[in-house]
């Protein structure tokens, strides 16, 4: 016995300095000389477990737990061995019965943490909050409670909820790379991608073979508009894991930012062949394929969108999805977001069409209700429906036998470019209006080209320049001839042009008594009365082009939208004006002015 218990504490002394290997060796020496000793078995079986043998580990642990069934360490340490296995049930069961023999026993809290963590299941949160109350002083436990967080309702303060608790995991242990990934991760998400890439640096710095890491700094540099740079991390993550989907689909989405379609196409291909049926890669790739004129391929794929997915599981849906062909009652569900909504309404006519043949039986459209009044005068062969929100979706009293998400009917409609209309416009402005606005224009700038512009979205992000200019960016419109400029942006942007806007130059004509938000109606009734329309990528732009109005959109680069085209085939009166590689919105607004003044 006095030999076997040297053994052992010397088999202990070299598991405790991390010498697995060897410890591993001296506790099967005493299984040789004693195979009951129940200690050394259970000691082993922890030490395979560390050089990734679960499956003799799982064997050693239950035989040493089958004579000796109290030791909470060999169920922790059964249940991790079990879970490696996946064998999740048993591994969740073993760990509960290490913590009813301790309840405080970090192995068991952790182990149980990320079964939880990786199921998604609502526990996590709960568990990591307990870990985080056994062992303050460790990481674990404040990593997953800030990952849980993140993973909430992306709204600002569960976000900066998580980023303190990430924070707390990495001073507690800064070497941590998970934790230090995943910090960076959380402030890109936060959009701040500075900072995001040094803390991918740090990541970096602790592991030079991160893929992970990479793909980050990928993604950061993409937000800081260094698109080439972010190509070559991105490159370099794809070779270290070529295997793993993120390396590639983060490499496919730098590609795409290029507008390198191709290159983007067939990096997503790689991402969805390390990861079949992922629907985000699936729905990105549907978007290369598109970008590059695809429709066959891109409207396939296009129904892995996440619009689609959250609408499909809409309660009380028709009992049928609509495929094409007749139907007695369609009903269309409207996607997120109006730009979207008035994209895909260039296929309204086309089921009006439908109607009128007998082909549809009836068709219900839901829509935003500030379009209802444009919609009804535009094609009364429909029928319209107030979109409800995401949360009040609900269908079980809705008269229709079949449904489809507004998104898909291009997949059914525009399977070729030759599908599109050649005409510009679909959505009529109530012409009395459109009069009234013109007799406003026509006394407030007699004489002048009149000129819509809205220069960017409500979003109110602190990266908002990249996307949009600023309105001392649009100030080289001024320098056209004959040029008067009237406000179609739809929120209160007066600070905004204060102290900006020339003192000797006209002012920005704003409509009075116009809700720019909310009146659709009379928003497209003033741009139907508009010589032109000057617009970013926004609803407004969505809006002049559904009413066929003449208009150039501004943007930093193409996008699937064109279909892979020079003029967008949904809207043909459109032109698009993009950003050159490095070229700054100002010299954009140059451009487009200089285009501007030499139309007549």
């Amino acid at each position: 016995m006095t030999t076997l218990n040297v053994l052992l504490a010397r088999a202990v002394t070299a598991h405790r300095a991390g010498r697995i290997g060897l410890a591993a060796t001296e506790y099967r020496n005493i299984l040789t000389v004693d195979p009951d000793h129940d200690r050394a078995r259970h000691l082993l079986g922890f030490a395979l477990l560390q050089l990734g043998s679960a499956a003799e580990a799982a064997q050693m642990l239950a035989e040493a737990l089958h004579r000796w069934p109290k030791i909470p360490d060999a169920w922790a340490h059964l249940g991790l061995a079990l879970n490696q296995l996946a064998r999740t049930a048993e591994a969740q069961l073993a760990l509960r019965r290490a913590l009813v023999l301790s309840p405080t026993l970090q192995d068991a809290a952790s182990g149980l943490l990320e079964i939880a963590f990786d199921q998604k299941d609502r526990s996590a949160e709960q568990l990591a909050g307990r870990l985080a109350v056994l062992a303050p002083n460790r990481p674990a436990g404040w990593h997953r409670l800030g990952l849980c967080r993140a993973r909430r309702a992306p709204d600002t303060h569960s976000l900066a909820d998580a980023e303190r608790l990430l924070k707390r995991a990495v001073a507690l242990s800064p070497d941590d790379l998970a934790a230090v990934t995943d910090l960076a991760d959380l402030r890109r998400t936060l959009r701040h991608p500075e900072a995001a890439r040094r803390i991918g640096g740090w990541a970096l710095r602790l592991s030079p073979g991160s893929y992970a890491a990479r793909v980050i700094i990928a993604a950061a540099l993409v937000d800081l508009e260094k698109p080439a740079a972010a190509s070559a991390v991105a490159r370099t993550a794809a070779i270290l894991s070529p295997s793993t989907s993120e390396a590639y689909g983060n490499l496919a989405q730098c590609h795409y930012g290029e507008a390198r379609f191709d290159l983007a196409r067939r990096a997503g291909r790689q991402a969805c062949a390390a990861a079949p049926g992922d629907p985000r890669l699936l729905a990105n790739l549907a978007t290369y394929h598109l970008a590059r004129g695809d429709l066959d391929q891109g409207w396939r794929l296009f129904r892995y969108r996440p619009a689609r997915r959250l609408l499909s599981r809409s309660p009380g849906l028709p009992p049928a999805a609509w495929t094409g062909g007749s139907a007695a009652t369609l009903l269309v569900l409207a996607e997120q977001g109006l730009g979207d909504e008035l994209l895909f309404a260039s296929c309204w006519a086309d089921l009006a069409a439908l109607v009128r043949q007998g082909v549809l039986g009836g068709a219900m459209v839901e829509l935003d209700p500030r379009l209802r009044p444009l919609a009804a005068r535009s094609l009364p062969d429909l029928e319209w429906i107030d979109r409800p929100g995401s949360r009040d979706r609900r269908y079980h009293e809705v008269p229709a036998t079949h449904w489809i998400a507004a998104g898909d009917l291009p997949m059914l409609l525009r399977r070729r470019l030759d599908d599109f209309p050649s005409t510009a416009g679909y959505l009529t402005p109530d012409p009395v209006r459109v009069d009234g606005f013109r007799q406003w224009l026509a006394d407030e700038a007699p004489g002048q080209r009149r000129l819509g512009l809205c220069w960017r979205s409500g979003l109110k992000t602190a990266d908002r320049s990249k996307y949009y200019p600023l309105i001392q960016d649009c100030l080289a419109l001024l320098d056209v001839p004959g040029l008067r400029l009237v406000a179609l942006q739809y929120d209160d942007f007066a600070s905004e042009i204060a102290g900006v806007w020339p003192s000797d130059r006209p002012a920005l004509l704003v409509p009075p008594d116009l809700d720019r938000r909310n009146d659709l109606d009379g928003v497209a009734a003033l741009i139907g009365a508009l010589d032109g329309v000057l617009a970013a990528d926004t609803a407004v732009l969505a809006l002049a082009g559904a009413v066929g109005a003449p208009t150039v959109s501004f943007s930093r680069r193409p996008s699937w939208v064109a279909l892979g085209q020079p003029r967008s085939p949904w809207y043909r009166s459109v032109v698009g004006a993009h950003r050159a590689p490095d070229e700054s919105w100002e010299s954009l607004m140059r451009r487009i002015a200089g285009e501007l003044a030499g139309i007549s």
